[in-house]
């Protein structure tokens, strides 16, 4: 070929790929044929930029976990081929000190992990990582349980959130965390993975430090623990608790946060945009926010049914309540299963409830040859709950059935729990329903439709067994609702003690307790004083001691009081040399309650309490006549 043809084909060839990379928007993989001006394409530009990448998040499998599904899961994310996959722990269901048992359950996650094709990365979780014997093995397997490492230009902290006792950050982790931070101050954004969602905790937790670090700049944090969906705004950064990838679950639905899902990130010019791969179909990422989690828990408080029973021979009534607390109309759908012996006026049930309303179902029986009622069977409702619901978006809708049991009942009556008095007692009682009265009586005596109706409120002056039955102008009648009400003497103050120092005197034991031991069979490592209840103070190691407290607590008026003893672990009140609190065993903080008629004093006092593992805290809280709930004041 001459060269002068040579170059009229090269100067041919450039004008046919300039205009080729020009109707391609410069995209050099993209190539046709058309000439024509009108494409049967739009002119958006090919979604290709080499720096965005995507990557998968797994949530937690443990807390009741459902054999198979987070391996179903691992069979999914290969077909979508991440880079990576990131969990937000609670791997195995843990929580013990065997070593051979926590050996099987890795053995089992890892190779539950294996046909994995991608990189994974750990995330501690409180059931994987709760003592220092799981601590132990999660470091000989995986080595750190926090780090930092970039990919792309993004930052990622992984943060261990049971790295104290409790869900808490040491302070080598946070001073590590700072440092990444602080080195990495070029990042184009910043991702931070946990397994509580550690800014629901408080500034206990140590979190608020690390927020407080990453305030230069943008970042997306994600957690799991709770087994729920929830997308939200704090400080004008994403957050997200994710649902579960196999865990403990009643699966009520995306608008309801209860899902098994896969996070799937995109990481763009413009952040992380995450979608959620629900093993059943794809979800966005607002699909459960602060919004709907408040129509959620709406909806499920009116599923709740107060169901009221009443009898007339053998004839039955049963009145179900509908209760709506949310801004949106609720739809309610029901139909009775049929029955052999007992005959409904009514099988099927529909009506809306308005915004801020409630309704009553009632079903009528016909009345029954057969009078020996303990034989006859449930009535058995199927309904269904359900807000307005748009064209294809996830549904917000409830099921089930509820059990009609055919016995009269009392549900819904509310009366003065108070059951102590001194001098007099006012006793108020309401009920939810619309066309029944409250009848009672005073000496414990039968009631009839001749006792009266129960006034706006109730003086008692004396010791009174109270009768309260629920009847209507049909005939029909609820179960007996009885309540005894003591009048009793407020025990004395003591004598001693009057010039005591503040606080209290204590013994400090340590065992492996899972309940409030006996002290008297113990020996104690120490004793002392203190002026607060704060176990975390005595204790000499983070976890497996008990702590028995004597002394005295002042009391400034005679009265009723209520004693609040909130503990984790266990943990039982004694006052006057009575048990008046029973709070024991291993559990997370707890309040229970008690109430005492006591002079104006000071009153001998003893709390026993235990620290099992995970978290210490021991409180003892009081209310009465001229007291709001206020911390109890103690001397010795």
């Amino acid at each position: 070929m001459k060269p002068f043809f040579k170059c009229l084909l090269a100067f041919v060839t450039i004008v046919h790929i300039g205009s080729v990379l020009h109707a391609q928007n410069e995209n050099p993989t993209f190539s046709h044929t058309i000439k024509e001006e009108l494409k049967p394409w739009t002119n958006k530009p090919f979604y290709n930029n080499p720096d965005n990448f995507q990557f998968a998040i797994v949530s937690d499998r443990t807390g009741g976990h459902r054999e198979g599904v987070f391996g179903k899961g691992i069979e999914k994310i290969n077909l979508l081929y991440p880079e990576f996959v990131i969990s937000v722990g609670d791997l195995i269901e843990g929580y013990s000190k065997d070593n051979s048992l926590i050996n099987a359950q890795w053995k089992e996650f890892d190779s539950i992990l294996k046909p994995l094709s991608t990189r994974f990365f750990y995330v501690a979780g409180n059931h994987d990582y709760s003592n220092e014997v799981m601590a132990q093995q999660w470091k000989e397997r995986y080595g750190k349980d926090y780090y930092h490492f970039i990919y792309k230009d993004v930052l990622f902290l992984i943060l261990n959130s049971n790295d104290g006792d409790g869900v808490i950050m040491g302070k080598d982790q946070i001073a590590f965390l700072k440092e990444a931070i602080a080195q990495n101050n070029n990042v184009r954004w910043t991702m931070v993975f946990m397994h509580h969602p550690m800014w629901a905790y408080g500034e206990a937790s140590g979190f608020n430090e690390v927020e407080e670090a990453l305030s230069d700049r943008k970042y997306t944090v994600f957690a799991g623990h709770t087994h729920r969906y929830l997308f939200d705004v704090r400080n004008d950064q994403n957050h997200y608790v994710l649902a579960t990838t196999g865990g403990g679950s009643k699966l009520r639905g995306p608008k309801f946060g209860e899902f098994d899902h896969i996070g799937w990130v995109t990481m763009t010019d413009n952040g992380p945009k995450l979608a959620n791969i629900a093993l059943s179909g794809i979800l966005d990422h607002n699909v459960s926010t602060r919004q709907t989690n408040e129509l959620a828990v709406s909806l499920i408080n009116a599923t709740n049914f107060k169901t009221l029973v009443m009898a007339k021979k053998t004839e039955r009534k049963a009145i179900l309540l509908l209760d709506n607390t949310s801004n949106k109309p609720i739809h309610f759908k029901g139909q009775l299963y049929h029955h052999h012996q007992v005959k409904p006026d009514s099988s099927r049930f529909q009506l809306s409830l308005p915004p801020m309303t409630s309704s009553e179902i009632v079903i009528k029986t016909a009345p029954m040859d057969d009078s020996d009622a303990s034989t006859w069977d449930p009535l058995e409702l199927e309904w269904e709950m359900s807000y307005d619901n748009a064209f294809m978006e996830p549904e917000f809708s409830l099921s089930g059935t509820e059990i009609i049991e055919l016995r009269p009942s009392h549900t819904g009556i509310s009366i003065t729990e108070q059951d102590i008095f001194i001098k007099d007692l006012q006793v108020a009682l309401t009920h939810p329903y619309k066309q029944v009265s409250a009848k009672f009586t005073l000496d414990g005596s039968q009631l009839n439709e001749n006792a009266p109706i129960f006034p706006e409120r109730l003086t008692l002056d004396k010791t009174t067994v109270l009768n309260v039955k629920l009847m209507d102008s049909e005939g029909f009648e609820s179960a007996v609702l009885q309540k005894t009400y003591k009048k009793i003497k407020p025990a004395e103050a003591t004598k001693k003690s009057r010039n005591g120092k503040k606080g209290l005197q204590y013994a400090y034991y340590e065992g492996n307790f899972d309940s409030v031991p006996d002290f008297s069979t113990l020996k104690s490592v120490k004793k002392g004083s203190v002026t607060l209840l704060d176990p975390d103070k005595i204790g000499e190691r983070l976890d497996h001691y008990a702590i028995q407290y004597k002394g005295f607590i002042s009391i400034p008026e005679t009265g009723i009081y209520t004693f609040y003893l909130k503990s984790d672990d266990g943990s039982k009140l004694y006052l006057d040399g009575e048990l008046l609190i029973d709070n024991d065993g291993s559990h997370d903080t707890s309040t229970k309650t008690g109430l005492k008629a006591l002079k104006k004093g000071k009153h001998p006092v003893r709390i026993d309490y235990f620290e099992d593992f995970l978290g210490e805290h021991l409180q003892l809280d009081f209310s009465g006549p001229t007291v709001e709930k206020s911390p109890a004041i103690f001397w010795h």
